[in-house]
């Protein structure tokens, strides 16, 4: 009796309790992503698969997301493979808010800074990135601060596994969600490789009518083992949206990431993304910074671009982007790595389904075009 009493006292609080579902299937196929038309096409169908809820009950949430990610046909029989491989607890977290100038979150959280730059939880990709750790929001008038404890890795002798921790700070002022200036501080340590790295920047955006713009520069600096380092990473967009038909814009776009000149010497100068949702950024086929350039073989990455959008019906938003691509530090070759074309749609069906269809063609220096495409549902309730 004092038992039922007790859940009926809570739950005559302020309760609210919110189920949440997310299915998407996303069908690609591609020419190989290495630049050679000789061969490597692939076609896939992948499936992400959440399902969660949410308890508020005054000024505590408690709330956990769990998700199934695999791709069609992957499984080695309907009947005896019932593993679910791909299954995992995505977001599991506390979330405590004792007044309205502090927040305090624990447990298995989604965190992105910045529009993803170097802290996102890459949407794109099926499983989605979390980490585990505590975040503490603060924040009264214009002023706002996040601070972020995590850990990546745990020391597990019996494993042969060593800590990895990162800790991070963003601090500044925004007067409203389009205009903002902050600080940016991320200090991660990895015992395993030895790393002991500072990525410190300053990132800025604003609006004025039609005009929208946005400035943003990071310093890394470190030492991993015997070698130090030393990089850098600046970007800067402006765009244009008149309030017209079709709600047409148009960005001009520029991103430089430093590269190494010399890999084999004991200095390190190609930036690190860090945990960027680079997809975003660097080219939607996702070969400029992870296969030709960029992270690959620390070159690092000039990307010019013009990016186009308009809403040529309602709930359909239309997107095609150019960008031209460049290496900080040749290493003797050629600046030039190529160009690419991405053309994306997404459509409203209903108020909880969405259909996306795009592609991209890139067309390296030294290579073979790549063509890449996808479709994809996308249902949250």
């Amino acid at each position: 009796m004092l038992l039922l009493l007790l859940l009926s006292s809570v739950f005559a609080a302020d309760t609210i309790f919110e189920p949440e579902l997310q299915v998407r299937p996303r069908f690609e196929a591609h020419t190989g992503r290495d630049g050679d038309a000789s061969g490597g096409t692939a076609a896939a169908i992948s499936q992400r698969t959440r399902v969660g809820a949410s308890l508020s009950v005054g000024d505590v949430t408690g709330r956990a997301q769990i998700q199934d990610v695999r791709l069609w046909g992957s499984e080695t029989s309907t009947l005896a493979d019932f593993s679910a491989d791909g299954l995992d607890l995505h977001q599991a977290y506390l979330k405590w808010t004792p007044t309205e100038a502090l927040t305090l979150t624990a447990g298995r959280q989604e965190i992105a800074f910045h529009e993803h730059r170097l802290v996102g939880t890459v949407g794109w990709a099926q499983q989605g990135r979390s980490f585990d750790g505590v975040r503490v929001a603060t924040g009264t008038g214009k002023f706002s601060a996040d601070v972020v404890g995590v850990i990546l890795n745990e020391a597990d002798p019996v494993a042969g596994t060593e800590d990895a921790l990162v800790g991070m700070l963003r601090a500044g002022l925004a007067a409203d969600k389009k205009n903002q200036a902050d600080i940016l501080v991320i200090a991660d340590r990895d015992q395993a490789t030895d790393r002991t790295r500072v990525t410190a920047g300053l990132y800025a955006k604003g609006t004025t009518a039609i005009v929208s713009g946005r400035v943003e520069g990071y310093y890394q600096l470190g030492s991993v083992g015997g070698a130090t380092i030393g990089a850098w990473l600046a970007g800067a967009s402006v765009t244009i949206a008149p309030e017209v038909a079709l709600n047409p814009s148009i960005t001009l776009w520029y991103d430089h990431l430093s590269g190494d000149p010399d890999p084999a010497d004991d200095e390190i100068r190609a930036f690190d993304t860090l945990f960027a949702t680079n997809h975003k950024f660097y080219g939607i086929l996702d070969m400029m910074w992870f296969s030709i350039g960029g992270h690959r073989d620390g070159r690092g990455l000039q990307d010019a671009a013009l990016k186009l959008k308009a809403d040529p019906v309602d709930g359909l938003t239309v997107k095609l982007d150019g960008h031209a691509f460049l290496a900080s530090a040749p290493q003797g070759g050629d600046s030039f790595l190529g160009t690419e074309v991405d053309l994306t749609g997404a459509y409203a069906i209903t108020e909880h389904l969405k259909a996306h269809l795009g592609g991209a063609v890139l067309v390296p220096s030294d290579g073979d075009p790549d063509i890449w495409g996808f479709v994809m549902l996308d249902v949250q309730l």
